[in-house]
């Protein structure tokens, strides 16, 4: 019995993605071979063993090696077992996702550094994406990184409350559920972060106004209207670069533009 329990156990972490319809009807038979059984429970039990990838086959298996007495009560203890394991395993999961949060909040914040510095453009990008996780589930996105851009002497913490306001304009433009692309390159001298993202693109009354403050297409509480004016800010007088954008239905990019020879300078 504890080698099959083992065994279940390996299965729960190679368990195949079930999609919600597959699921369902994997939990009725289960249940329904549980009631057979004499398991009272059974529609509590049979999600646990769904979940684990077990299958009909496997309990049949199971269970046909024990007294026929027994099979109650092993049933419920196999249930517990893997919701034990299923619990601790979420609870790992949960470590390791807080302990990832704290790494990308203090290189998002560049917590205890100073606040110009030698800035690696990908690192910040991808601790904002880290910050943005939760809104980008359903989002299909592509990075298109140049790895071999340069460093940059920059404000970092301020460089990425600019990644947060365009990819999350871009999220908001796709409605969580689009694609979104994200590059680098270098361009005359520049190092150049590009959004792109395939929503219906901003009408063209509207482009005029951008970048003026309060001015926000987000719904009542969601916007403040000020994102990009401080984005503009930031990258212009404080990175003497640019803000570009272009929109038409189905693309839109913003293209964040910093002068390599000005940010270089401030090495000196």
């Amino acid at each position: 019995m504890v080698t099959a329990s083992q065994e279940a156990l390996e299965r729960l972490k190679l368990a195949p993605a079930l999609d919600h319809l597959e699921r369902s009807d994997r939990a009725e038979a289960i249940a329904t071979w549980l009631e057979n059984h004499g398991v009272s429970s059974a529609w509590e039990l049979a999600p646990v063993f769904v979940n684990a990838g077990v299958d009909i086959a496997w309990l049949v298996e199971f269970v046909s090696k024990l007294p026929t007495a027994s099979h109650v009560d092993v049933l419920n203890w196999l249930e517990a077992r893997l919701s034990l394991k299923s619990l601790i395993s979420q609870v790992e999961q949960s470590t390791g996702r807080i302990s990832e949060l704290v790494k990308a909040v203090k290189s998002y914040s560049y917590m205890d550094q100073s606040p110009m510095q030698d800035v690696d453009i990908h690192d910040g990008l991808e601790s904002t994406l880290t910050m943005l996780n939760h809104k980008l589930k359903n989002v299909t996105l592509i990075r298109a990184y140049d790895w071999t851009a340069p460093r940059i002497m920059a404000y970092g913490s301020e460089l990425n409350q600019v990644w947060t306001n365009l990819i999350d304009n871009a999220i908001h433009a796709v409605n969580g559920t689009g694609k979104i692309c994200i590059g680098t390159c270098v361009e005359d001298d520049q190092l150049v972060v590009e959004i792109v993202d395939d929503g219906p693109g901003i009408p063209p009354e509207v482009q005029t106004h951008l970048f003026e403050p309060f001015f926000t297409t987000k719904p009542v509480g969601t916007g403040t209207g000020l994102g990009l004016i401080i984005s503009n800010r930031i990258v212009a007088d404080r990175h003497g670069g640019e803000i570009e954008f272009e929109s038409h239905p189905g693309e839109t990019r913003f293209k964040v533009r910093l002068r390599l020879a000005h940010v270089a300078a401030q090495e000196n």
